[in-house]
């Protein structure tokens, strides 16, 4: 075989490797943090007052796992007052795997049976006595 036909059989395994490269790479689900990035950026000023509003209470929420349920635990002076807000489980490795829970009081009981295994973010965003509120904690679940 001369040189001539090895160039050849060299460029065309090159140009399976780059077309099988980009088949796969066009196939890949890629998750955003969030579908609407640039709209969630401009309102993060929120977060920040919220992370500073949840630093003056007595305590942080308290996250605690059962064998079958997750307990979110407000502080003690929002036990007896109504809240509202959400708490997002959030999974950076699949938004499938997603959950939000309303906040309607000062104690948050969630079935583990709506998770998967794995690590999460949650975040806490509620609002009490016309001050909202922010946290965010890192939970493995098992």
């Amino acid at each position: 075989m001369n040189w001539g036909h090895k160039i050849i059989i060299v460029f065309v395994l090159f140009a399976a490797g780059i077309l099988t490269m980009v088949t796969k790479s066009m196939r890949t689900r890629i998750d955003l943090v969030t579908p609407d990035y640039y709209g969630e950026e401009l309102k993060y000023q929120q977060v920040i007052d919220g992370r500073k509003q949840a630093m003056n209470l007595s305590s942080p929420v308290v996250i605690s796992q059962e064998e079958h349920t997750i307990t979110l635990a407000f502080p003690k002076e929002m036990q007896d007052i109504p809240l509202t807000g959400n708490v997002l489980f959030y999974r950076a490795s699949d938004s499938g795997q997603d959950v939000t829970v309303p906040v309607k009081s000062g104690l948050l009981i969630l079935s583990k049976d709506r998770l998967h295994r794995g690590s999460y973010r949650v975040q806490m965003h509620w609002e009490a006595n016309g001050k909202k509120y922010f946290q965010e904690n890192a939970v493995m679940v098992n």
